[in-house]
Parts: C-alpha cells; structure tokens; sequence
C-alpha cells in the first residue's frame, strides 16, 4: 500500500514537473507589440467579393508570424490616424511603445534622442539594391537607416486628379493623353469651363469641373504650388507660401468658385470625403487621388455605400512650363523602438523584414499602391487593368514635394492655421493676400519663433 502511495507521489511530482515545464515554456514566448493605421489590405485567400477591413492584414500577418516562428506571441493594434500624434507622444511619455509601428507619425528626433533602433545591420544587401533611394532616405538620420521601407505613395490626395472619361465624352472634351496624360494649366482651365454646366436652367452651375475643401490640404497646398508658391525657402527656415506665386495659387481656388463657376460653393465648411463624394455621384468630372482612390469606387460598391462602379483615368495636375509638373509625394515603413533584450531585438527586426519582403510589400496591390521595392513594382501590374494609370501616377510622383516640410518640421503645430487661412480665402472674409500673410506669420512665430 506504502509502495503504491510512494509510486502515486512521484508521478504527481512528475507530472507537476512536466505541466511547469509547458507553462515555463508558454510563459518564455517572446511578445511583439506592434501598432498600424487603418489599411484595407486584403490577405491572401481573402473572398475577393468582400471589402477588407483595417484589421484583416494585420491580423492575418501576425498570424502567419507566429505560425512561422511557434516562440512568438504578435499583438497589433490598429490606431486612428486621427490622434495618432497624441497617442504616441503619450507612449513615449510614459515608457510604453510599441515594439513596432507603422510610422503614421514619424520624427527625426526619436532616433537622435535614442528611442529607435537603427536597422542597418540586420539588412539584406539585396533589400538595400531593391528599395528606392527616396524611401531609405526618408529614415536616415546621422548616417544610419531608421525605417523599413514599405509604400512608395499615399493615397494620391495633392499627388494626380482622377478623370471621369463618360463626363469628358458627354461634353465633347478633349483627355489629355497617355503616356503621362500631362496637361498645362491652360489646356485644363479651357476643358474645366466645358465640364460645368447649368442643368436646371436657373443660371447657376449644378455641374463642376472640380471640388474644393478647406480642409483638404493636401490638394488645396497643391494647387499652390501649381502656381509657383512653395511653403518653405530652400533651408526650411521660413515659411513663404504668402509669396506672389502662392497667392496667385489661392487667387485661383477663389476665382473658380467665384468667378469661372467651375467649382461649387461652400468649399470653406467641405472636407475630403465632400470632394470625393461629389466625384462619385457625377456632380464633378474630376477628384483628386491615385490609384488607391480607384479601388476605392470598387470598395464602396461592395460596402453599398455606391451603387455601381464606374471607369476613372488618372492625370497629373497642370502645370505652367516655366514651373513644371508637381505632385506630392512621401514613403513609409516601419519602425522600430528601442529593445533592451537583444534576443527579443533580433525577433522584432525579424517580424520587420517580415512585414516589408517581397510578398507583403505586394500586399499593396489590394490598395493599388506603389511601393517601396523595385522588385515589386516591376511586375505587380503587368497583368493589372490599371497598369496605364499605375505608369500615369508613377510617372506624376517624380516630381514630388514633401508640401509639409521635412521629418524636422513638426507640421501639425500649424495645419490647423493653414485650414483657416483656406476657410477665410474661400469665404471671402480676407483676401488670399491676406489669409497666407496671416498664416505664414503666424506659422513662422510658433515653428521658428520669429
């Protein structure tokens, strides 16, 4: 009896040890926090007849991490992008970043201030080849490389138009053409009046050429730098978007709901999603965007929030020659945050590479992106019915500006001042003159205190 008790015990005493050994193991996985802005990306074996959310991707990616790498346990989050600014100073504050972030929000500071770490050592000479000098020199900071390249372009707002051909057909106007659809102001001035018109016959145009929004800065900035206005000096240590050049820029936003009747009116209370709606119900025969804003037509028809999709055709802005063509233009990646552990460093630069390979890079195809690796772009629409407007956007983006300045100018101090320069201009309440002098001085006094 004492024999069967002892025998009884020890298996116990096994057993216990077995069961911590698997909680000790369980406990000892390496965890890998990471946060991402919403992006629609479908993963791979998605129902093509579905509309992605913003937390598909990421949740499919931690997923296929952690199958690939059993010692890892990946937690995502999704944050706003509105806030997101807040939300990561706060975290920063607090000692509590991250391990890994979408650099939604991004300052050169962070690396000097040692809170990144650099990921030049533990990148392949082949991704170094691959990934555009534009991209990696976004994350340079003192020599060293900060960022993991992933997209190549934005969503396209400030960067090309979007064209309804059916509206340029109906009204008997001429396309710029391919290859780059490249079209000077006044070739774009002469088809606008053409694209408004009066439909009801109350002698106010119920039909526009285009839309604009106070709000909307990106394309509002763009139309500035049409013109010749630039928002900083070559050193960026003055802000002169109230030069004659900018002001003729505003002039012209101004003129074209006013004077011309090629835009609507109301554009000082309109926001973004007012611009783009009024594409898609037809009362505008051009948007703003690239090719994501495409795919957009098709997610909302699966969303129901359209009822049918329609074909759009991409060009750059105008342009005056003695300028030339312009186009926002900005890259991201990922970043990393400072790693006490060296093992877990290595993991979290690891699931980096991870997200930014050859496969999930192409991801960005789901969103009609460009992106960040040469490799990818060479052959990710070749079989694609966007490829001539793929070439048209790629083509647009080369001669992009960063119209908010350099990773050393915190812009968000002072969009807020630039929104209502653009509502005080569209209201007429001040001159263009005056809404950019008011602006630019007061931009100067909060980013170089002058």
């Amino acid at each position: 009896m004492k024999c069967r008790f002892r025998h009884s015990v020890v298996l116990l005493v096994v057993l216990g040890l077995m069961l911590g050994m698997v909680g000790s193991a369980a406990a000892q996985k390496i965890k890998i926090t990471w946060w991402i802005n919403p992006w629609r990306i479908a993963p791979p074996g998605m129902d093509p007849s579905q509309a992605p959310t913003a937390e598909d991707f990421p949740e499919w990616v931690s997923q296929e991490f952690m199958r690939l790498n059993p010692d890892v346990e990946v937690v995502y989050e999704v944050i706003t992008n509105a806030g997101a600014s807040e939300k990561i100073s706060a975290a920063i504050l607090a000692r509590q970043t991250p391990d890994l972030m979408k650099d939604v929000v991004w300052r050169k500071e962070w690396a000097e201030r040692g809170l990144l770490e650099p990921i030049d050592d533990y990148v392949d000479p082949e991704d170094w080849e691959d990934w555009y000098e534009l991209t990696l020199a976004k994350g340079r900071v003192n020599g060293k490389h900060y960022i993991f390249p992933w997209n190549n372009s934005s969503n396209g707002m400030g960067s090309a138009m979007l064209i309804n051909p059916a509206i340029f057909e109906a009204r008997g106007v001429k396309m710029p053409e391919l290859p780059t659809r490249s079209w000077t102001f006044d070739e774009f001035l002469e088809a606008a009046k053409q694209l408004s018109w009066d439909e009801d016959g109350d002698g106010v145009n119920d039909h526009y050429a285009f839309s604009l929004a106070a709000s909307d800065l990106h394309n509002c900035i763009a139309w500035l730098y049409v013109f010749g206005g630039r928002m900083f000096n070559e050193d960026e240590t003055e802000v002169i978007i109230n030069s004659p050049e900018g002001v003729a820029g505003l002039q012209f936003m101004v003129d074209a709901i006013y004077e011309y009747q090629i835009a609507p009116k109301g554009a000082e209370g309109m926001g973004i999603y007012d611009v783009i709606g009024l594409f898609h119900q037809g009362k505008t025969a051009i948007g703003y965007g690239g090719p994501y804003e495409i795919g957009r037509i098709d997610r909302y028809v699966r969303e129901g929030q359209l009822e049918e999709a329609f074909p759009v055709h991409i060009a750059p802005f105008p342009h005056f020659p003695e300028y030339g063509p312009v186009a926002y233009h900005t890259s991201g990646g990922f970043i990393v945050f400072r790693q006490q552990d060296p093992v877990k460093r290595q993991k979290v630069m690891e699931f980096a590479k991870f997200l930014t390979n050859f496969e999930n890079t192409a991801a960005l195809k789901t969103l009609l992106y460009v992106t960040a690796r040469k490799s990818v772009n060479e052959v990710l629409y070749e079989d694609s019915p966007f490829a001539d407007e793929i070439s048209v956007y790629t083509a647009a983006i080369e001669n992009g500006y960063e119209f908010f300045g350099s990773e050393d100018i915190e812009w968000s101090l002072v969009s807020a001042h630039l929104q209502a320069a653009f509502e005080a201009a569209f209201a007429r309440t001040k001159t263009p003159q005056q809404a950019l002098d008011d602006f630019a001085r007061e931009a100067n006094r909060i980013l170089f205190g002058k």
